[in-house]
Parts: structure tokens; C-alpha cells; sequence
């Protein structure tokens, strides 16, 4: 299965360069070149570009496959068969509590994650509108799955016929 990129990771990476960067840009002052200002300049240059980018930049969506991942385990789903997959660890249930967001009107599902039983809400976002999007969708806030969660997953799955959903829903086991 593939992994996916969100915007906690190309932070990461940003904080990551700049570090490598900065450190460069100090190892270059201690050599005695002639010269090597530049050197260390451009490195700092660099250093900066690194968490410009890591903190405001966007993600380019417009190769990915379209499908769902995880937030915390960056495993990717392509969204074909992905309620009757037995392997998919995703589980889409949001059609019976959708909720829609006032300012543009947005409907923010949510779906479990059976590897770790975390609901993450997640909007379609197919053209990468809000420059967040991850393979087609832009995710938002992820919790613990809960005993109201996992009863509003049952009733979609049997509504659904999605007996093998059923089975993993009820295997999860919550803190209430």
C-alpha cells in the first residue's frame, strides 16, 4: 500500500531542511576559504526557503490517485470497493451524520480507521481548492472512535449490507 504526504509531513520536512541547511551554513563560516561567505549565505537562503515552505506551502495534488488515507497511519485506499474491500482498513459511513460547514457549505464526512481506531473527518476536494488537499481530499480533525461512532457506523453498514464491516465494527473495542 502507498503512503501519502499530508501538510504535518512537508512541515516536518521543511523544519528538517532547515536544520540541515543552517547547519551547513555554520560549518562554511568555520572553514578559512576565501569566498565563503557566499556560501554560507546561500545556505541560510536555503534554510529559510525550507520553513517558507514547510509552514506555507501547498500541496501539489493534481498526480495523485484519487482515494483516502489515514491521517495517522499515511496508508493510502483507493476509494474503489473501499466499504466491501476486505483489506481496506477504511471504512466510509458519513451519509446518516454528515455534518456541513455554514461559511461555504462544505459536507464533512467522517470514516474509521480500523489499524487505529481513530474517526477522521474528511471533505471532497478533487481540484485541490484549498491547496490541503491529499489525494482528493482534504482531511480535518481525527479522534478516538467512540461508542456513538461506532453505532453510527453499524447502522450504515447494515443498511448498507456490509456484513464484513459489521463483523470489524463490532471487534473494536472503546474507552467509554
Amino acid at each position: 500500500m502507498n503512503k501519502v504526504y499530508f501538510k504535518k509531513d512537508r512541515m516536518k520536512y521543511g523544519f528538517l531542511w532547515m536544520l540541515i541547511f543552517a547547519a551547513g551554513s555554520y560549518v562554511a563560516t568555520l572553514i578559512p576559504i576565501p569566498g565563503n561567505n557566499w556560501l554560507a549565505t546561500g545556505l541560510m537562503i536555503l534554510a529559510g526557503l525550507s520553513v517558507i515552505t514547510g509552514l506555507f506551502g501547498t500541496n501539489d495534488d493534481s498526480k495523485s490517485p484519487r482515494g483516502l488515507a489515514c491521517p495517522k497511519c499515511k496508508i493510502f485506499h483507493p476509494l474503489q470497493n473501499i466499504n466491501i474491500n476486505e483489506d481496506s482498513s477504511i471504512y466510509m459511513y458519513g451519509e446518516n451524520c454528515f455534518r456541513t460547514r455554514e461559511e461555504d457549505g462544505l459536507n464533512i464526512y467522517p470514516f474509521i480507521c480500523f489499524k487505529c481506531n481513530q474517526i477522521t473527518e474528511y471533505a471532497a476536494d478533487p481540484v485541490n481548492q484549498s491547496g490541503h488537499a491529499v489525494c482528493g481530499f482534504e482531511y480535518f480533525k481525527s479522534k478516538k472512535v467512540s461508542k456513538k461512532d461506532i453505532n453510527n457506523a453499524l447502522e450504515y453498514a447494515k443498511l448498507n449490507n456490509h456484513e464484513l464491516i459489521v463483523n470489524k465494527l463490532k471487534m473494536i473495542k472503546v474507552n467509554s
